[in-house]
């Protein structure tokens, strides 16, 4: 199934087809039922010990306009950092993940490829997301690096949220596009803090110049047809993201309410949002992550998402 950041997704189904074996006696039968038996043990054993890893590659660029977005992304091992950050998942199958040439489309998205479950990441979107990034402090203070590294991180962890739902085979109600969202914001929390803080605060920039607007020009009028898309509106989004947040926290997170950001009304159910999302994450992933590698992934994520490694190749 095709799950995306930006773009709408197909779904595909698999199947495993299982060939029995004839035996032509019983005493045969008996035999290998016997062996079988006293190798079980070991056999699971096996199983829970297998592990899956975070494959990542570059794909060459096929246009000048890409070749500045990946120097940049090889340039800063950008996924062998996403590679640190999302360790803590135990995969019981490898990840695939991809920076891609896509033709133009700013996007990123999950899919199974020859079975194999991707996440691509288009350099196009890398180059968008560059060109967003304040050139100085906000009025907010939001720095230029928290803004790239609070964006960039949200959308793969957008995309990895699809592929958890994916890998583990867990039920998810409503869409799809809802809840990776949610899954992103959650993981961002989880790091705790002034980061946590600072990574929400660079997600949120992805609407901020959206969000002005709508302060001072408060009646929006859209097409018909962008309430037929499964991905949420840019102002939903936004909203979602804030009161999570403020949900996790609302001493942290206190100023999107001073500052107008978030309604009141909307403010006093963010912690049951949040309550209600923590729960459905520990029970459903929670048993799938490593506790003791999450700690050295919050040390290393806290060290680069602040370290002046991310520039253009000409600086």
């Amino acid at each position: 199934m095709i799950r995306a950041y930006m773009h709408p997704h197909t779904e595909m189904e698999h199947s495993m087809r299982h060939h029995p074996r004839r035996l032509s006696t019983i005493a045969a039968a008996v035999a290998v039922l016997t062996v079988a038996a006293s190798t079980m043990p070991a056999v699971r054993a096996l199983a829970q010990e297998k592990r899956g890893s975070i494959i990542v590659s570059y794909e060459a660029p096929k246009s000048p306009a890409v070749q500045q977005a990946y120097e940049m992304a090889t340039g800063a091992k950008g996924l062998e950092m996403m590679q640190v950050i999302f360790s803590p998942f135990r995969l019981p199958e490898d990840l695939y993940m991809k920076a891609v040439n896509c033709d133009g489309v700013p996007n990123a998205y999950f899919f199974r490829e020859d079975d194999k479950p991707t996440i691509r990441f288009c350099y196009e979107l890398l180059a968008v997301m560059f060109g967003m990034i304040p050139k100085k402090p906000t009025a907010e203070g939001i720095t230029p690096r928290e803004a790239f590294t609070g964006m960039l991180l949200f959308a793969v962890a957008h995309e990895f949220g699809h592929a958890v739902f994916d890998i583990y085979n867990l039920p998810v109600l409503g869409r799809q596009e809802d809840a990776a969202d949610q899954f992103a914001t959650h993981f961002l929390l989880q790091f705790g803090g002034d980061l946590a803080y600072r990574l929400i605060r660079g997600a949120a920039y992805t609407h901020h110049e959206l969000i002005q607007s709508l302060k001072d020009k408060p009646k929006v009028t859209v097409p018909i047809q962008t309430f037929a898309s499964d991905h949420g509106s840019p102002e939903q989004r936004f909203y979602n993201l804030v009161c999570i947040a403020y949900g996790y926290d609302p001493t942290t997170f206190a100023a999107v309410v001073e500052n107008g950001y978030l309604p009141e009304a909307r403010a006093k159910v963010c912690k049951y949002e949040y309550s209600n999302l923590a729960y459905a994450i520990k029970k459903l992933v929670g048993p799938h992550i490593d506790q003791e590698q999450a700690a050295k992934a919050t040390a290393t994520t806290a060290t680069w998402s602040t370290a002046p490694f991310w520039r253009k190749p000409s600086e």
